[in-house]
């Protein structure tokens, strides 16, 4: 039987040694019938160019300014679904995957019908320990947690139903792009996985999480700050206005009204305490007022 078609989607943004590691251990996967979209979005120098002469199989997207992660990986998508793919994995380009993990997800996917968007386990990179195996929503505080940050992989080997799956590494079947569209541009970046979760899930798919397929990440490298649990000025606004964006957008009743309340309140401390500096402390106020205000 043939294999489905897979079209994998990174983003390169002055990432080019992250995404060169990563392109690298997509080669040495164990699934044959798959093809590779990059989208440079603006870097800068000749990212692009190294990229494609060190990967020439490779399909590759420039950008001319930074789109945002949103955007660029809509464009992937079309392109994906233009050339008949039937599964399409966004992935992010500071990462190192599993020979097999890719053969693991879509059996997964061929076997239960129901499941529309997949995930690998997610560990931080060089290590054993996981960084996501999917995300849960605290309604009353209005945070987003990773499900089993921090812990032992090998405590975590049971398949998942999150409330969402990390934009990190979501493999999404064709038939629920057809039915649910790309992702929503309005986020430019964070909170578009959960969102694209939740319309899925009202569209009657179900996410879940393949402990066995299992890839590593480097966390927040794309914001230059590899590692690091401090919020930039980019990150404070988008993860304030877009919260809020998404709680407006998707929830009702009850849970609507303690997730916006939390945004106010519980996570607005949270994220005070863990900006980088003044200037990310500033951004995310303006992320509050813009989020009320634009949607």
């Amino acid at each position: 039987m043939k294999q489905p078609l897979v079209y994998i989607i990174l983003i390169n943004w002055n990432g080019l040694v992250d995404t060169l590691e990563c392109l690298e251990s997509l080669k040495n996967i164990n699934y044959k019938n798959y093809k590779i979209i990059v989208v440079d979005n603006g870097s800068k120098g000749n990212q692009a160019d190294v990229i494609k002469y060190n990967f020439q199989n490779i399909e590759l997207i420039e950008n001319e300014e930074n789109k945002g992660f949103v955007i660029a990986n809509n464009q992937g998508i079309e392109l994906a679904i233009k050339n008949n793919a039937d599964y399409i994995l966004l992935l992010n380009n500071d990462t190192v995957v599993e020979r097999n993990f890719l053969n693991i997800l879509i059996d997964y996917g061929e076997k239960n019908k129901e499941a529309g968007i997949l995930s690998p386990k997610i560990l931080y990179y060089n290590s054993d320990k996981i960084w996501s195996m999917g995300g849960k929503i605290s309604y009353l505080s209005g945070l987003s947690i990773m499900i089993g940050k921090g812990k032992d992989s090998q405590k975590y080997n049971r398949i998942i139903e999150p409330n969402f799956i990390t934009g990190c590494a979501m493999l999404i079947k064709r038939e629920v792009i057809n039915k649910i569209g790309l992702l929503d541009p309005l986020y430019f970046a964070y909170y578009e996985d959960s969102d694209c979760c939740f319309r899925a899930k009202k569209a009657g798919y179900e996410i879940r999480i393949i402990p066995e397929s299992v890839i590593w990440h480097k966390k927040s490298a794309s914001a230059g700050i590899r590692g690091s649990n401090k919020i930039t000025p980019m990150q404070a606004y988008l993860w304030a206005r877009n919260g809020i964006i998404f709680g407006r957008k998707n929830l009702i009743g009850t849970q609507k009204a303690t997730f916006l309340f939390g945004q106010f309140t519980f996570k607005l401390l949270f994220s005070l305490i863990n900006c980088q500096n003044i200037k990310a402390v500033k951004k995310y106020f303006k992320g509050l007022y813009d989020g009320v205000r634009y949607y």
